[in-house]
């Protein structure tokens, strides 16, 4: 267990050219604040080992300046165009590798268990989900694009499925 006063969560909502991110924090009385939120956008043109070299490296860096002891990544459902999917589970892949090798535990929440998890409605949408994030975080205003919202949930609900064994 960490005994620390704080533990990092990273929060990520995979997709095909913008990955959402976010890195959240609790402290000792189980206060969560967001440290950073948004997302990595990689042009769509951009050749696929490119596109998921610079994925890495982005995320590397992430991990680097926030040394986060826990990652969630959003668990993915099959997606009816699979040329789509396809790259979304490259995507993945190339982060669940790269927590990996930082020697990050990772989550795996589902779509429904995050949003569950934050609006208590496995079918919440997107405004749902920013008005609960709003409240359950005490922040005044999400900025930024969905996918960055999206990992700011699966991150929070990461922490709970963690439960209390980060103290």
């Amino acid at each position: 267990m960490n005994q620390s006063k704080h533990s990092r969560i990273i929060g990520i909502d995979p997709g095909s050219h913008r990955i959402g991110f976010a890195i959240l924090e609790k402290n000792v009385s189980k206060k969560i604040q967001i440290l950073k939120y948004g997302t990595i956008e990689i042009p769509p043109k951009t050749e696929f080992g490119e596109a998921m070299i610079q994925l890495r490296k982005e995320l590397i860096s992430l991990v680097d300046d926030f040394k986060p002891q826990l990652a969630s990544v959003e668990d993915l459902f099959f997606s009816k165009n699979v040329k789509t999917a396809a790259k979304v589970f490259q995507s993945r892949g190339v982060i669940l590798l790269t927590l990996a090798e930082r020697a990050i535990p990772i989550l795996e929440p589902t779509v429904s268990q995050i949003k569950k998890g934050v609006t208590t409605s496995g079918k919440a949408d997107k405004n749902q989900i920013k008005s609960s994030l709003k409240l359950l975080l005490q922040i005044e205003d999400l900025k930024g694009l969905d996918d960055s919202w999206d990992a700011v949930a699966c991150a929070f609900v990461g922490f709970s499925m963690q439960g209390s064994k980060l103290f």
